[in-house]
């Protein structure tokens, strides 16, 4: 098999994508906090950090899937189906496109309600969690595919 840089693209994105991330974990993280009164943040930097969190993420949901999409061109552009046999990698990376747009959803929608936080929060640690699996077999597939 010839290798095609191309190949390439969605596993940089793939990079760019977790550090958005993690990016907004910490962004989210440090809201939580100051919204608890735990930072000795005002009012206007706590609204800051909802902000900056709030375009963070949505940055993260708009590259999860531009990226799970590019995953499954390059898989069947370049033929790669019997690289992924056996391989998570495309049912995890789908799962974390559905937690995330679930998870943006439950805050957006029911950001009121008493559960809807600590909903968020679960869902966003399953994406981290899912997302370190997704990279451990996205190293391993890249590692099969360079020359």
């Amino acid at each position: 098999m010839t290798f095609n840089w191309l190949s390439l693209v969605h596993p940089v994105g793939g990079v760019a994508a977790i550090a958005l991330a993690a990016t907004a974990a910490t962004y989210g993280w440090r809201y939580r906090n100051a919204r608890l009164g735990k930072s000795g943040l005002d009012v206007m930097e706590t609204f800051n950090l909802q902000k900056i969190h709030k375009k963070v993420g949505i940055g993260f949901l708009a590259i999860s899937i531009g990226v799970w999409l590019l995953g499954w061109v390059t898989t069947a552009e370049f033929t790669l189906d019997d690289l992924l046999t056996g391989s998570p990698h495309n049912l995890v990376g789908l799962a974390v496109v559905i937690l995330v747009i679930t998870s943006a959803t439950v805050i957006l929608r029911f950001r009121r309600t008493s559960w809807a936080s600590s909903v968020h929060l679960t869902l966003n640690g399953l994406v981290l969690l899912l997302l370190t699996v997704q990279l451990l077999s996205g190293l391993g597939l890249v590692n099969q595919l360079l020359p």
